[in-house]
C-alpha cells in the first residue's frame, strides 16, 4: 500500500527520500543539514515535491489546511516513514553526522621536528 498523506481533501503519495526529491528539496530551499532548524520549510517544499507544484502553491494549501482545522501530523508522518525507508538519505544523514562531528572536534597540538 502506498504512503499518503491529505491535504484540503486531496490525497498525495509521499515521494521517496531518494537523490532526485533531496536535489529538488534544496531547490526549494532546504538545507538537508539543517533540516530541523525550519521545519516548516522542510514540510512545504516536501508538499510542493508530493504535488508537483510549486512552494507558494503548497504554502497556500497548507495554510489553508491548517486554517479549516487540520494538522501537520499526515505530512510529517508520510515524511518519516519515507525518511526511516531510503538507504539513501540514512546513509546521507549518517555521513552529514560524521562529517560534523570531525569539524568539531578540538585539533590536537603537534610537535615541530626540530
Amino acid at each position: 500500500m502506498a504512503n499518503t498523506f491529505t491535504v484540503n481533501g486531496i490525497t498525495y503519495v509521499a515521494k521517496p527520500f531518494n537523490f532526485n526529491l533531496i536535489c529538488d528539496l534544496e531547490d526549494a530551499g532546504v538545507n538537508i543539514e539543517d533540516m530541523g532548524k525550519k521545519p516548516m520549510t522542510v514540510i512545504r517544499a516536501y508538499i510542493a515535491a508530493c504535488m508537483n507544484g510549486t512552494v507558494e502553491e503548497a504554502g497556500s494549501q497548507m495554510e489553508l489546511h491548517i486554517v479549516s482545522g487540520g494538522d501537520f501530523s499526515g505530512v510529517s508522518d508520510a515524511m518519516q516513514k519515507e525518511m526511516e525507508e531510503s538507504d539513501f538519505f540514512l546513509a546521507l544523514s549518517k555521513r552529514t553526522q560524521t562529517d560534523s562531528q570531525t569539524a568539531t572536534e578540538p585539533k590536537r597540538a603537534t610537535k615541530k621536528a626540530k
